[in-house]
């Protein structure tokens, strides 16, 4: 009995240091690649196969490390997207980043080039520090979107709505102001950074949200991370939700906070391609 006890008691230790280390050493180094396809009819014919790239939580801090910064940004021009969105939350509130580390984020955020453009919302810790982040995104060449909305232009009739909302947490949403500009014909990504503004959203024209905030629970246990989500994630927390023909996409975003590990929550850089269901008939 004492020896099977024992035994499990081995199994438990070496289970535990084998998910720390996965957690601290192997999964902080990686950058998942995830894939989706936006299907429908109102999507252009022109517009089909028409590629966004997705990031958000950078969460610049002591964590981060320039190698990864470079490997996302790498990742993201190794796609030749059509349109790249920061979807908010560039450096970690609570970090002292030395002029080193600014300026090599700032250089990899510069490389990062697309046709119809960088556009980015911003997050909850954007707001504690405001105008470096909004100096630094449009030094970069970002275009914020906050409570506005642009058109998406890829001939003269043929476009789709971009719509950039302030965070639910720390911002000042404004839904009615951003979609004010919309073309209710037209298909509608909406940005914002705090996925519980879900709900809210359900009554203007959106087809597909993007949001972030939660970092898939950076270290995620499907039972323990249902307690003590932050505010703007405690009911939309990770994955997709759909409601009423609007799908929400929450990513795991980039960076780390408050610890050097990732588990079940692999940073990533989301790739979007619209597909034009108008173009099957």
């Amino acid at each position: 009995m004492v020896k099977k006890i024992l035994i499990v008691l081995i199994s438990l230790s070496v289970l535990v240091a084998g998910v720390y280390y996965n957690a601290a050493y192997v999964n902080t180094k990686q950058i998942t690649i995830r894939e989706e396809v936006l299907k429908s009819e109102q999507i252009a014919k022109e517009n089909d196969g028409f590629l966004i790239a997705y990031f958000a939580d950078v969460d610049l801090n002591a964590y981060l490390k320039q190698e990864q910064i470079d490997s996302f940004t790498n990742t993201i021009m190794s796609f030749k997207p059509d349109l790249i969105l920061f979807g908010g939350d560039l450096l970690d509130e609570d970090a002292k980043n030395d002029s080193a580390s600014i300026q090599g984020l700032k250089t990899a955020l510069s490389k990062l080039d697309a046709p119809y453009g960088k556009f980015a919302v911003y997050g909850d810790q954007d707001h504690a520090r405001h105008e470096e982040v909004t100096s630094i995104l449009e030094e970069c060449g970002f275009r914020v979107l906050n409570n506005e909305s642009i058109l998406i232009c890829n001939g003269p009739s043929d476009y789709f709505n971009l719509v950039g909302i302030d965070s639910l947490s720390k911002g000042s949403p404004d839904p009615q102001s951003a979609f004010m500009g919309t073309n209710a014909k037209c298909y509608t990504i909406a940005m914002s950074h705090c996925p519980d503004i879900f709900d809210s959203l359900l009554g203007y024209h959106v087809d597909q949200l993007l949001s972030a905030h939660s970092r898939g629970g950076q270290v995620y246990f499907p039972l323990l991370s249902s307690f003590g989500r932050d505010y703007g994630c405690r009911k939309y927390f990770k994955g997709k939700t759909t409601k009423s023909g609007v799908t929400l996409d929450i990513t795991n975003g980039i960076g780390r906070k408050g610890s050097n590990a990732r588990f079940l929550a692999d940073s990533e850089v989301v790739f979007y391609t619209l597909k034009s269901l108008s173009s099957e008939n």
